[in-house]
């Protein structure tokens, strides 16, 4: 194996890339509103992509069982009709998705409750921190259920963020010449 530096071209295109991520990031905080419709939408589109997809691999096949077609045209339907939702309200999706998340968020803290109180046959310290993360994830979840907009709040800076050490990581990677391995030809 040899080392040399990325090529030029590979290089000036990290360096803009890079550049349009951290501006992007900076577009995302201060146009918070368009961002979350923008990401609604993205999702909608997906969502009705995806079902379109579930349709027809429900609806092309000829040799697999009806259950498993029917199951992928229903999860079709399902998704075509969400992502509709998610177009159409997409403030009431938003809410959705952060109401869901906080769901998930919640029965996680209960299940981490749960096994710190339940496992008597491990140690005292691995059981405390299960009962303590899961009583942060629980009052995390209640917050972000009596607040979704903190959760969308938080979506966004997450966002701009990876956008933005993204770019960062980008354009050193171009200034620097990211080195590529590449293999020493054989002399066969």
């Amino acid at each position: 194996m040899s080392i040399e530096k990325t090529p030029k071209g590979v290089r000036i295109a990290e360096i803009v890339l890079g550049a349009i991520a951290i501006a992007l990031s900076g577009w995302v905080l201060s146009n918070p509103d368009t961002t979350t419709l923008l990401y609604v939408a993205l999702l909608g589109t997906a969502l009705i992509m995806i079902g379109i997809s579930r349709i027809i691999a429900g609806a092309v096949p000829k040799g697999v069982s009806k259950s498993f077609r029917g199951i992928n045209i229903g999860i079709g339907v399902i998704s075509i009709a969400g992502g509709f939702f998610a177009l159409v309200n997409p403030i009431a999706a938003v809410v959705t998705l952060i109401t869901i998340v906080a769901i998930f968020i919640l029965i996680h803290g209960l299940g981490l409750i749960a096994s710190g109180i339940a496992s008597k046959n491990i140690e005292k310290g691995p059981r405390i921190a299960n009962i303590v993360l899961g009583g942060i994830a629980v009052a995390f979840a209640g917050v972000l259920y009596g607040y979704p907009g903190l959760g969308v709040v938080m979506m966004l800076v997450f966002l701009s963020l990876g956008l933005l050490f993204n770019g960062i990581a980008s354009i050193i990677s171009g200034i620097t010449g990211n080195k590529m391995m590449t293999p020493i030809p054989s002399k066969n």
